[in-house]
């Protein structure tokens, strides 16, 4: 067929102008009314009947009758999705006498357009000269229900990419009504066999994603996207010799490389190196790991380099074969008709992005185990792939935790991206080698910029209210940044200590009140905000006890019921069929698939579920406090404590509290009454020292879980006690006194929460969940304390004899007279502890910190105290004999009276330090500096 083939669809001409005249006209019509009469959650409907009203056309099955049909539809199906999607910004609604005079005028003004089909028109359909006019009569007819200009245009601009994809799904729902158009038009898309045709619609679906509108916005992702940069380690080679005399922190072996994001990774994708197949995106919560995944999926798919398949893992079921599991997700998926790893139908190459490593957590697995096998299964089947050449690519995103845990498996350099915030402060910059000087650039400008143009309202640059020291690290993250825009925009008193959950509180208030609009969305007349934030509450514990994200509306359900929130639920549904469901899917939440016959809903960041979880388990402190309190003024009020700790297992057992679930805890107790922190404090020793006594009531659990099951509940409601115990304390900054009821008790309670490390240097979560706890004379005896925090806790009398602190944060914590014999306290923060005669004999010591420590009378007998910072320390009367000091820091400590016999101070700074009558007999001085030091009477003898 020759190139100069097509047709034009305005011949005969009384045909074109019959269908313009009419069917436009009745399609703005058709949505003009479906908005006036809250249609809602029938837009499936107002497209069916404009599109069935062509059938009254008299339209034959001549090609050009053909072709204006599929475009027709097609644009039906994208006006009706945008407006879908944006139908909460659409509430002044004109009278039907003014519909149909705007409708005529929108209508006349395409009667003079010229439609051609040939064969640019597949290859480029955003580029159909109609669509430019249909996005101006469009915009108009928005203006119409009180949607400003910039909405207006931002929500039209995006009609091109949805009429793409709408144009794919009408051609692959109705093939045989467009066949005559194969035998017209010789183009990739017309004569593309079934699983082309499936390709094409599933990257058409994917530049359509980043479009979709964001919360209760406009515009969608594409519009406000900014490039990210990040970061790999690369080894820091050629040492100079002295500088292996001294431990080196492992962090500190590594310099950071800077590179665009989207460079690198198209630059490997070009490289096509078989070796080197699997690349990693690592990030914090809200880093813009997912809106990178999904905007360099959109460009490759509109490059058409090379074919890309998008798998968020939260909707993955990993197996032992990733053959499988990937056959299944796009069979639930819809889009290919076939596996593109199926051996016998393989994509010749193929780039997969898996987003969510941290997401994998299912069927009661601990999530690094399960990330650990995928991790290995993708290994091994990329490797498979690529044994001749190289096939198949893969893009794996994932939270900082899991991808550090999984680390040993990503060995390649630059194999592991980190990405990096908008805005790295000048201080920061030293710890980077940036060549391009990317990061002299404060991406925060160009976002607030592009979130200016895109909301019209007008931003060029990071408003100065915002361009605090303080807010910094909140307006340099992507997810927090935005949080923060929607926020600031309310015009109210705006949070400036930094504190998220405020922030997030804020949105909430917006949400109901739709601040920023200056009036309140009518899907949520007659529910209170409190009732609105509490059914929240109840949906982020639905998805809490899932699997962190997703829910069911009967899980939903039965969270309610069991909190006797059914006759609010009620209410709230009631009114949901007026449009809040709508409301809570453009904010929080969204439609995300089926399960067991159930629509799911998930969230759109797992951060707000997070949040929302937090409010939930502080609502539920403040209510068994208020409970426990009832029962003691009143035998028949209130709850006792098994009562109380049956409600927390509910609460806390399903699943276990994180690092990140934890901070939006800690953050919430700031929000709270200090007073009240310390009396919830209080309760919660008290009920810990109950349990551990009595044990928790997993009895009374209905029906009552098997003991497998019921075990790992308790567990994980024994250590979210105490998670928010530890939040408590960080707020009122004074010691958890526990009554334990034998001085081991602590300790078996720890190694049970603890378990097994899978690796060295892996963090224990409960660990770090030890500050200002009162530990004295607990038994502790070879305990694994690696990396813990027990900063400012009470371990006066404590038997800590050969227990690993390595690294472990001990500030300003009590060791007076505590047993260290043989500990590792190898890199540990002692600043500021009280060891006052505490047994330190043959402890290693080596490189920690000890500045402003009270050692005195401590038994250092042997201590390795190599590289030790001892400056301001008080060793009055520490026995050191035989004590290794080299190269530590002693500068201005006290070591009055001290017994340094056979001391090896070879190296060590004693600028200002005292050694009044201080025993420095056969000791090692050699380079000491030895600066101002008060020697007499010291002993020199030998």
């Amino acid at each position: 067929m020759s190139n100069t083939s097509g047709f034009s669809v305005s011949k005969p001409v009384a045909l074109w102008n019959k269908p313009i005249k009419a069917d436009f006209k009745e399609l703005f019509k058709s949505l003009g009314k479906g908005v006036i009469n809250g249609v809602l959650g029938q837009w499936g409907e107002v497209a069916k009947d404009a599109v069935e009203a062509t059938a009254a056309l008299g339209l034959g099955s001549a090609p050009e009758e053909v072709a204006w049909l599929l475009i027709y539809r097609s644009l039906v199906e994208a006006i009706v999705s945008l407006i879908k999607g944006n139908q909460e910004l659409l509430f002044e609604k004109p009278n039907e006498s003014d519909l149909e005079l705007l409708c005529d005028r929108l209508n006349d003004s395409l009667l003079s357009i010229e439609l051609r089909i040939d064969q640019d028109f597949f290859s480029r359909p955003k580029d159909l000269p109609i669509l430019e006019a249909i996005k101006t009569a469009f915009a108009d007819w928005l203006k119409y229900f009180s949607v400003n200009q910039a909405q207006a245009l931002t929500i039209s601009h995006r009609l091109p990419t949805y009429f793409v994809f709408a144009l794919h799904e009408e051609w692959a729902k109705n093939p045989e009504k467009y066949a005559c158009l194969k035998e017209e038009l010789d183009t990739p898309f017309t004569q593309a066999n079934e699983r082309e045709q499936s390709w094409q619609r599933y990257l058409a679906w994917l530049q359509k994603q980043v479009e979709e509108p964001m919360l209760l916005e406009a515009f969608g992702l594409k519009q406000v996207y900014v490039p990210l940069h990040a970061y790999y380690k690369q080894k820091v080679g050629g040492e100079k010799e002295e500088e292996f005399k001294r431990r080196v922190r492992e962090d500190e072996k590594y310099q950071r490389i800077v590179l665009d994001l989207e460079t690198e990774l198209e630059a490997w994708l070009d490289k096509r190196d078989r070796n080197d197949a699997i690349r990693v995106i690592s990030g914090g919560p809200g880093s813009g790991k997912s809106s990178f995944a999904k905007i360099f999926a959109a460009n490759q798919a509109e490059k058409g380099k090379i074919p890309v398949l998008f798998i968020p893992l939260h909707h993955f079921e990993p197996s032992d074969d990733l053959v499988e599991a990937v056959g299944k997700f796009v069979r639930d998926d819809g889009f290919l008709r076939h596996n593109p790893l199926d051996k016998d139908k393989a994509d010749s190459r193929l780039l997969i992005i898996f987003d969510g490593l941290d997401e994998l957590a299912m069927q009661g697995k601990i999530a690094t185990e399960i990330a650990q096998q995928f991790v290995r299964e993708v290994e091994r089947k990329v490797t498979w792939f690529n044994r001749s050449e190289t096939c198949l690519q893969v893009l794996i995103s994932g939270r900082e935790l899991v991808v550090q845990a999984n680390s040993s498996d990503f060995r390649q350099p630059q194999q592991i991206l980190h990405i990096l915030p908008y805005f790295v402060t000048e201080y920061e910059r030293k710890n980077y080698i940036d060549d391009q000087k990317l990061l002299q650039q404060d991406q925060r400008q160009i976002w607030w910029q592009k979130y200016g143009n895109a909301s019209g309202r007008g931003y060029d640059c990071l408003p100065k209210e915002l361009n605090q020291d303080n807010l910094t690290e909140i307006t340099a993250q992507p997810l927090l940044n935005y949080l923060v825009a929607l926020s600031f925009d309310q015009q109210n008193k705006f949070p400036t200590d930094g504190n998220l959950n405020a922030i997030y509180a804020n949105l909430l208030t917006a949400v109901y009140q739709r601040g920023w609009a200056g009036y309140q969305h009518p899907a949520i007349r007659g529910i209170e905000e409190k009732d609105f934030v509490r059914i929240l509450e109840e949906i982020a514990l639905a998805a809490w006890h899932g699997d962190g994200r997703t829910t069911t509306v009967r899980e939903i359900e039965a969270h309610c019921e069991h909190s006797s929130l059914k006759s609010l639920l009620d209410k709230f549904q009631e009114s949901a069929k007026l449009g809040v469901t709508r409301l809570l899917t453009a904010f929080y939440f969204r439609e995300s698939g089926v399960k067991e016959q159930e629509k799911t809903f998930e969230f759109t960041h797992k951060s707000f579920g997070e949040y929302l979880t937090a409010k939930r388990i502080v609502r539920e402190v403040r209510l068994i406090h208020k409970k426990l309190k009832d029962r003691q003024n009143d035998p028949d009020e209130g709850w006792d404590e098994r009562e109380a700790l049956k409600r927390w297992a509910i609460l806390c057992g399903a699943s276990h509290i994180d690092e990140y679930l934890f901070k939006f805890v800690a953050d919430e107790m700031r929000l709270q009454n200090p007073s009240d922190v310390s009396n919830w404090q209080q309760t919660l020793c008290h009920l810990i020292g109950f349990m551990l006594r009595h044990g928790m009531p997993m009895e009374r659990l209905t029906p009552r879980p098997d003991f497998q099951e019921e075990n790992r509940q308790a567990r994980n409601a024994e250590e979210a006690l105490l998670a928010v115990l530890n939040a408590c304390a960080r707020v009122t900054k004074t010691v958890s006194k526990i009554q334990w009821h034998t001085p081991e008790a602590f300790g078996i309670w720890i190694s049970r929460l603890q378990g097994q490390r899978i690796k060295t240097s892996s963090d224990v979560f409960c660990l770090n969940c030890l500050i200002f706890l009162d530990l004295q004379g607990c038994v502790l005896v070879y305990k694994d304390f690696y990396n813990a925090n027990l900063g400012g806790a009470n371990l006066k009398w404590a038997n800590l004899q050969g227990a690993n602190l390595q690294e472990a944060n001990l500030k300003w914590a009590n060791l007076k007279w505590a047993n260290l014999r043989g500990t590792i306290l190898e890199e540990t923060d002692l600043g500021g502890a009280n060891l006052q005669w505490a047994n330190l004999q043959w402890a290693n010591l080596q490189w920690a910190n000890l500045e402003g420590a009270n050692l005195e009378g401590a038994n250092l007998i042997g201590a390795n105290l190599i590289g030790a910072n001892l400056i301001g320390a008080n060793l009055i009367g520490a026995n050191l004999i035989g004590a290794n000091l080299q190269e530590a820091d002693l500068g201005g400590a006290n070591l009055i009276g001290a017994n340094l016999e056979g001391a090896n101070l070879e190296g060590a700074n004693l600028q200002e330090a005292n050694f009044e009558g201080a025993n420095l007999v056969e000791v090692n001085l050699e380079r000491a500096n030895l600066e101002w030091p008060r020697l007499k009477p010291a002993n020199f003898e030998g």
